[in-house]
């Protein structure tokens, strides 16, 4: 198989009718609405995106470089809000005191 060594959309399309499959196909087969594989093309539905990459049997990192950079994927920071990833993701303190006699 002659694999892209950069995949763009079209490039990912074209694999997808290589092999004789359709990304709404894909998508209702992964459990998905119809065009979760469209809107995973342009970023819109990472579900969609996984179940591209699924079906390709190509890594998510290597079909998606530059798109879903945030999330499940190796960052610390899961949330672009600045207030939600401060000390509400601490672990809660114990009151130590009131449970000595």
């Amino acid at each position: 198989m002659d694999t892209p060594s950069k995949w763009d959309r079209p490039a990912i399309v074209a694999e997808v009718h290589r092999r004789k499959m359709t990304l709404t196909g894909i998508a209702i087969d992964a459990g998905l609405y119809p065009s979760a594989c469209r809107q995973g093309l342009l970023g819109k539905s990472r579900p969609g995106a996984e179940a591209i990459a699924a079906a390709l049997d190509v890594p998510f990192r290597t079909l998606f470089p530059d798109s879903y950079s945030r999330g499940r994927h190796g960052e610390s920071q899961t949330s672009s809000n600045v207030r939600c990833n401060g000390s509400a993701k601490a672990a809660p303190k114990l009151d130590t005191a009131a449970a000595e006699p």
